[in-house]
């Protein structure tokens, strides 16, 4: 799995405008006024060189590296200094993607200009190329070389039906799904069918905006009858073969239980079940399922499970009405060299330990006690550190960790001294310098606690919606789900004896987005549910996506239940 990040340039668009728009800069001179930023690997890159013809040979490139930081231990040999910069430009060369530039827009008069006329950057011409949803919300946009931005546009957009009517902000995030950072994996055999929507009732708060500064908004309670509830929205599955085969592609020694995938105009979370063994015992030897596309007659076309091993809903593949026939979107993905990737997979093993912020604290009732209860497990960890006890403060400073590799790629890689030094000296607790980085430390770390971050037993995980109903639904029987009415589903909680907890997704402005959990565990989850050694999984029968602010299936944070659950 290659973990080299590409180079691209990034500025500031007051830099931009100083410049008349128009600027010329080295690659030393950039990264001195770090305007060169690290980009791990996304399709866009990956047609950009393919456009250009150019490839990265990894194998050359760690040589490269490898080379460069034994000239770096020499310093005190003058001679090696020049072959040091040559192999250092050499990196920079290979690594450099020049047609791609990054923009943090400071003012909307800013963006007009660069819209309209784009900029010139070493002699040649950039435009926008796209801004996904994460880079909107940073305010940055991005814009490419204009010798190949027209080929570059039609390969991304993959041979979508060009006329068919689609709303600029929603095509504008779809299009920037080319950019998120993936590690590429072997195509998978797939297929698309129908989200999956049944109706639900609660009572909800309504809360009415005074116009009055000095009087309080107004609140009451109304029932909410029979609302829409998208069960799979954003969610599919993946059988367990092709998860191990994925994981032996990126070298993990475990199977995930979520994966988050990316191909064009597709983005979501597929979870690890066993699909065909659901085929086999529940549906009853029936493997046939109902597609989203149609035939010639206007009859779903049909697929034998059995030749495919992975399910995908129309809420994950974005434009599925701009093709003909999923048939069709392949041929295009193939013939574009548009690659299926993944952006981010469950860990081996999940954090005991969450770091609470304000978002989730303000929206609790704390009296006095409330506080030093809640804080307790923080104030009990921050005052054992010391530097007269270094195992504890090695901790203290490194984290918790469970790879040695990253371990090792961190010793490698940072620039951290003081602490990679201490590592390897542990006299060095006695250093003056030393001593005072990390009270230091420890000073930031109390006062970042008095503004809610600190560690309560908790973690994140991805919320998934009840793959068994999934595949109900998938394989047409009566959709019931595994579980019922107020049951969830979490193996790591469930492993600690746990029954209860509290589920949160980030951001919390209001009561009603604790989500009180009671977990189930019987012989039933434990068959169905035991590629999910991570994952929190909701039923079909409640509203707990609308109190999570109206999220899809991604994280969610969950805390034990214990004396801090009263306080909820």
């Amino acid at each position: 799995m290659t973990s080299r990040p590409l180079y691209t340039y990034k500025f500031k668009s007051s830099r931009l405008k100083e410049a008349k728009y128009d600027l010329n800069i080295s690659f030393k001179e950039a990264k001195k006024r770090n305007e060169v930023i690290s980009l791990a690997d996304s399709q866009i890159l990956r047609s950009i060189r393919y456009i250009q013809g150019r490839e990265i040979d990894y194998e050359e490139l760690e040589q490269l590296i490898s080379r460069r930081d034994y000239l770096r231990r020499q310093k005190g040999d003058r001679r090696n200094y020049a072959e040091l910069q040559e192999t250092q430009d050499k990196i920079n060369d290979m690594l450099l993607v020049p047609e791609y530039v990054t923009v943090f827009i400071e003012e909307s008069s800013h963006y007009e200009h660069i819209f309209r006329n784009g900029i010139r950057l070493n002699g040649k011409t950039y435009k926008r190329l796209s801004c996904s949803a994460g880079q909107a919300r940073n305010s940055t946009v991005v814009l490419c070389d204009t010798e190949i931005i027209d080929r570059l546009k039609e390969l991304l957009n993959n041979g979508r039906d060009m006329s068919k009517p689609l709303a600029p902000s929603k095509f504008n995030a779809y299009f920037g799904l080319a950019g998120s950072s993936t590690h590429i994996v072997s195509e998978p055999r797939f297929i698309v069918i129908r989200d999956y929507e049944n109706t639900t009732s609660f009572m909800a708060n309504y809360l009415t905006e005074n116009p009055d500064w000095d009087r309080d908004d107004t609140l009451d309670v109304r029932m909410i009858e029979n609302m829409p509830m998208n069960r799979t929205d954003g969610m599919g599955l993946i059988s367990p073969e092709l998860s191990e085969r994925w994981a032996k592609e990126l070298g993990l020694d475990y199977i995930p239980a979520q994966w988050c995938i990316r191909q064009s105009f597709i983005k979501g979370m597929v979870c690890t079940f066993p699909i065909h063994q659901f085929c086999e015992e529940v549906a009853g030897g029936n493997y046939m399922v109902e597609t989203i596309y149609k035939d010639a007659s206007g009859n779903p076309i049909m697929a034998d499970l059995r030749d495919y091993d992975m399910i995908l809903t129309e809420s994950q593949f974005k434009l599925w009405d701009s093709y003909p026939s999923l048939d069709v979107y392949i041929e295009n993905y193939h013939k574009n060299h548009l690659y299926w990737g993944v952006s981010q997979f469950t860990p081996k093993r999940a954090k005991d330990t969450l770091t609470l912020n304000y978002q989730f604290i303000q929206t609790l009732d704390l009296d006095e006690e409330g506080v030093r209860k809640l804080s307790s497990q923080f104030v009990d960890w921050i005052s054992g550190v010391s530097c007269d006890n270094y195992p504890y403060m090695l901790l203290y400073l490194m984290g918790v960790g469970d790879d040695e590799n990253k371990l090792r790629n961190w010793m490698r890689s940072s620039d951290n001294w003081w602490l990679k030094s201490l590592m390897m000296c542990p006299d060095l607790m006695n250093d003056k310098y030393t001593r005072a980085k990390i009270r230091d430390l420890i000073r930031n770390r109390i006062q970042n606690g008095c503004m809610g971050e600190i560690c309560v037993d908790g973690n994140f995980q991805v919320m998934v919606s009840d793959p068994y109903g999934f595949m109900q639904h998938a394989c047409g029987l009566p959709v019931t789900g595994l579980l019922g009415k107020d049951e969830f589903y979490c193996n790591y909680w469930n492993e600690r004896g746990v029954t209860q907890v509290d589920s949160m997704r980030s951001p919390l402005t209001y009561r009603s987005e604790h989500v009180i959990a009671n977990l189930v565990k019987n012989e039933e989850t434990e068959k169905w549910y035991r590629y999910c050694y991570l994952g929190f999984i909701l039923n079909y029968h409640g509203h707990d996506t609308v109190m999570f602010a109206g999220s899809d299936f991604d994280q969610v944070v969950a805390l034990r239940s214990d004396t801090q659950m009263k306080m909820w």
